[in-house]
Protein backbone atom coordinates (compact mmCIF):
# COMPACT_ATOMS: atom_id res chain seq x y z
CA UNK A 1 0.00 0.00 0.00
CA UNK A 2 1.25 3.52 -0.64
CA UNK A 3 0.00 6.67 0.79
CA UNK A 4 -1.31 8.85 -2.18
CA UNK A 5 -1.85 12.12 -1.17
CA UNK A 6 -1.85 14.54 2.02
CA UNK A 7 -5.27 16.97 2.29
CA UNK A 8 -3.93 20.33 4.29
CA UNK A 9 -6.38 22.77 5.27
CA UNK A 10 -4.31 26.55 5.27
CA UNK A 11 -5.12 29.77 5.69
CA UNK A 12 -3.44 30.85 2.33
CA UNK A 13 -3.51 28.73 -0.99
CA UNK A 14 -1.53 30.97 -3.17
CA UNK A 15 1.36 30.88 -0.42
CA UNK A 16 1.16 27.86 0.83
CA UNK A 17 1.10 26.48 -2.42
CA UNK A 18 4.39 28.79 -3.53
CA UNK A 19 6.51 27.76 -0.62
CA UNK A 20 6.02 23.91 -1.68
CA UNK A 21 6.58 24.25 -5.46
CA UNK A 22 9.81 26.95 -4.59
CA UNK A 23 11.10 24.79 -2.17
CA UNK A 24 10.41 21.43 -2.20
CA UNK A 25 10.00 20.23 -5.63
CA UNK A 26 6.58 20.42 -6.17
CA UNK A 27 4.88 21.28 -9.28
CA UNK A 28 1.12 22.53 -9.64
CA UNK A 29 -1.29 19.80 -10.91
CA UNK A 30 -4.62 22.32 -10.32
CA UNK A 31 -5.42 25.28 -8.88
CA UNK A 32 -10.01 25.55 -8.18
CA UNK A 33 -11.82 28.70 -7.35
CA UNK A 34 -10.28 31.60 -6.49
CA UNK A 35 -7.36 30.23 -4.25
CA UNK A 36 -9.43 28.48 -2.72
CA UNK A 37 -7.28 24.76 -3.08
CA UNK A 38 -4.26 23.45 -4.78
CA UNK A 39 -3.41 20.53 -6.03
CA UNK A 40 0.27 19.91 -6.12
CA UNK A 41 2.33 16.63 -7.00
CA UNK A 42 5.33 16.12 -5.29
CA UNK A 43 8.92 14.08 -6.97
CA UNK A 44 7.76 10.50 -6.19
CA UNK A 45 4.20 11.36 -7.36
CA UNK A 46 2.87 12.11 -4.03
CA UNK A 47 0.10 14.54 -3.60
CA UNK A 48 -0.63 17.56 -1.38
CA UNK A 49 -3.67 18.83 -1.51
CA UNK A 50 -4.10 22.61 -0.01
CA UNK A 51 -7.67 23.95 0.58
CA UNK A 52 -8.44 27.15 2.37
CA UNK A 53 -9.73 26.59 6.05
CA UNK A 54 -13.51 27.01 6.84
CA UNK A 55 -14.36 30.43 7.99
CA UNK A 56 -15.41 28.88 11.28
CA UNK A 57 -11.76 27.34 11.71
CA UNK A 58 -9.28 29.22 14.12
CA UNK A 59 -6.29 28.88 11.91
CA UNK A 60 -3.91 29.07 15.29
CA UNK A 61 -5.84 25.97 16.47
CA UNK A 62 -6.76 23.98 13.22
CA UNK A 63 -3.92 21.61 14.03
CA UNK A 64 -2.67 19.63 17.03
CA UNK A 65 0.37 21.67 18.50
CA UNK A 66 2.94 18.62 17.29
CA UNK A 67 1.24 18.30 13.77
CA UNK A 68 3.70 18.78 10.97
CA UNK A 69 4.88 17.62 7.53
CA UNK A 70 8.18 15.87 7.15
CA UNK A 71 11.06 15.53 4.54
CA UNK A 72 13.89 13.20 4.29
CA UNK A 73 17.09 14.84 2.72
CA UNK A 74 20.12 12.80 1.60
CA UNK A 75 22.69 13.60 4.03
CA UNK A 76 23.54 16.25 6.90
CA UNK A 77 24.81 19.22 4.44
CA UNK A 78 21.46 19.06 2.41
CA UNK A 79 19.84 19.93 6.12
CA UNK A 80 22.40 22.80 6.15
CA UNK A 81 21.30 24.29 2.84
CA UNK A 82 17.73 24.02 3.12
CA UNK A 83 18.11 25.94 6.24
CA UNK A 84 20.07 28.52 4.79
CA UNK A 85 17.84 28.71 1.48
CA UNK A 86 14.33 29.01 3.93
CA UNK A 87 16.05 31.12 6.36
CA UNK A 88 16.87 33.94 4.02
CA UNK A 89 13.36 33.74 2.53
CA UNK A 90 12.28 35.11 5.66
CA UNK A 91 10.36 32.35 6.55
CA UNK A 92 10.26 31.67 10.96
CA UNK A 93 12.63 28.46 11.17
CA UNK A 94 13.58 26.86 14.24
CA UNK A 95 17.81 26.21 14.72
CA UNK A 96 18.93 22.97 13.78
CA UNK A 97 18.48 20.33 16.36
CA UNK A 98 20.51 17.01 16.77
CA UNK A 99 18.26 14.57 18.17
CA UNK A 100 18.41 10.45 18.43
CA UNK A 101 21.38 10.35 15.65
CA UNK A 102 19.15 12.99 13.20
CA UNK A 103 19.72 16.15 11.96
CA UNK A 104 17.04 18.45 11.73
CA UNK A 105 14.83 21.91 12.22
CA UNK A 106 11.24 22.93 11.55
CA UNK A 107 10.15 25.41 9.60
CA UNK A 108 6.58 27.72 9.88
CA UNK A 109 5.36 27.86 5.93
CA UNK A 110 2.99 29.89 4.82
CA UNK A 111 -0.76 29.00 5.60
CA UNK A 112 0.05 27.51 9.04
CA UNK A 113 1.83 24.20 8.02
CA UNK A 114 4.92 22.97 10.55
CA UNK A 115 7.73 21.45 8.23
CA UNK A 116 10.39 19.41 9.34
CA UNK A 117 13.68 19.00 6.83
CA UNK A 118 16.09 16.53 8.71
CA UNK A 119 18.41 13.50 8.10
CA UNK A 120 18.51 10.29 9.80
CA UNK A 121 22.05 8.52 10.35
CA UNK A 122 22.25 5.15 9.32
Amino acid sequence: MQLNHLHLSVTDVAAASAFFTAHFNFTLSESRGNNGMAIIRGEAGMLLILMRHASKVDPEHAYPPMFHVGFLVADEAAVDRKHAELSTGGFDIGDIELTRGARRFYCRAPGGITVEVGHEAA
